[in-house]
């Protein structure tokens, strides 16, 4: 009775919710995140379902840009940064590679990959491997390709020398 009563006085919100860890919050992997990847992590775990106690489909979480745009991404490019960021310190794992016309699918360690109908590239797992736990060296942005500065080649004539 007491739950309902707080939801009809509208004090407590239905439906679910994002459960983060303490332990992964205040680990210095997290804390050394940027805030494009934080945000990442925020979607992708929006994306879990729960039913008694653990994720259902995790391993089914996608990046996918026109998933990305609807909760405000605007550049593909950061997206990718930030996905490339989660996994260099190990918040993320593929499950599946995407390619044409499908979409690579990741999962958050702190949580066991489910099976998520047999659609994944890697095994349900038991236990999470709780990589972000794992110390690394500090990411770096990868950065747009400098054009080549000598592309394309020029020709250059040597004075005095003519095939004939």
């Amino acid at each position: 009775m007491a739950r309902t009563r707080l939801k009809a006085k509208g004090r407590r919100e239905s439906g679910a919710f994002v459960p983060l860890p303490v332990s992964v919050l205040n680990h210095r992997n997290f804390l050394g995140l940027s805030a494009k990847a934080v945000k990442l992590l925020i979607d992708l775990c929006a994306q879990l379902r729960f039913k008694r106690g653990g994720p259902i489909n995790n391993g089914d979480l996608t990046a996918a840009w026109s998933i990305m745009q609807e909760r405000g991404w605007h550049s593909k490019e950061t997206l990718q940064n930030a996905l490339e960021e989660l996994r260099h310190y190990g918040f993320l794992t593929l499950t599946r590679q995407g390619g044409r016309n499908l979409c690579s699918l990741f999962a958050v360690t702190w949580w066991a990959i489910d099976d998520c109908g047999g659609k994944l590239d890697v095994s349900e797992t038991r236990v999470p491997s709780n990589d972000w736990r794992n110390e690394c060296e500090d990411w770096t942005r990868r950065t747009r390709k400098n054009p080549c500065p000598d592309f394309p080649p020029q020709l250059t004539r040597l004075s005095g020398q003519h095939n004939q």
